[in-house]
């Protein structure tokens, strides 16, 4: 499933978008989940790297995207961002924060269909899905879902997103699968950098949980935190 956000305080082209993308996801078979948000700044507090695109009104009122999209790249800098704007010259600007396109409103079935396809290419060719083993099935899980990974005795829980994946395994065999934002903070867990929120002395802190951090992976941690980009 692909995730997106978009930030739009106009509902008539909010509604737009939803249906456009509703349409495409039918025409070509995929799965689409859009999240509306009215304001920048309502945006921005709950922010938890949780979608793979967002879609930003340049013109919102308060903070406008162009600030809002500076404020996510300290966050975040590998979602993919598209502008949404009345005029192609406001969009000049977005290359300073990393946006990959722009959507000239009012927004047609017939200009975001000429846009998906890099947009999801893109997704797809930055992320490689992992197979987890579960006791009944094969499951494909993409890393961007997967918030961590626990083992205890060979049987390991995958948390993600939508709940938990139970397998059997070694820690260190999905640890070899995992792209370089994961990292092993102790001997039983896998965390997803994306999702850490704060490192204390002694823990790792995410959204629900927090993980103690062994002593001899601290710094390396930490090193791998402030390399990704990572801001908390």
């Amino acid at each position: 499933m692909f995730r997106i956000a978009i930030v739009e305080d106009r509902p008539n082209d909010a509604e737009r978008l939803q249906v456009a993308l509703s349409q495409y996801a039918q025409d070509k078979q995929i799965e689409i989940s859009c999240t509306v948000w009215g304001s920048a700044e309502a945006f921005l507090d709950q922010y938890r790297h949780q979608y793979e695109i967002i879609f930003m009104d340049i013109r919102l009122p308060g903070m406008d995207g162009m600030r809002a999209a500076r404020h996510l790249r300290e966050m975040d800098h590998t979602v993919l961002l598209v502008f949404l704007t009345t005029l192609a010259q406001y969009a000049v600007e977005g290359y300073e924060v990393e946006a990959i396109d722009y959507i000239i409103k009012p927004i047609t079935y017939a200009s975001l269909r000429l846009k998906m396809p890099r947009l999801l290419r893109r997704c797809s060719v930055e992320e490689q899905e992992i197979i987890i083993q579960s006791s009944e099935q094969s499951i494909k899980l993409r890393p961007s879902e997967l918030m961590y990974v626990e083992i205890f005795d060979h049987h390991m829980q995958f948390m993600t997103q939508n709940g938990v994946i139970r397998s059997y395994g070694t820690l260190k065999e999905v640890e070899d699968a995992l792209p370089e934002n994961f990292f092993r903070v102790n001997n039983q867990t896998i965390v997803n950098l994306r999702f850490v929120k704060n490192v204390d002395k002694e823990n790792v802190i995410l959204d629900d949980r927090e993980f103690p951090l062994s002593r001899r992976r601290r710094k390396g941690f930490l090193e791998a935190l402030q390399s990704s980009g990572i801001r908390m």
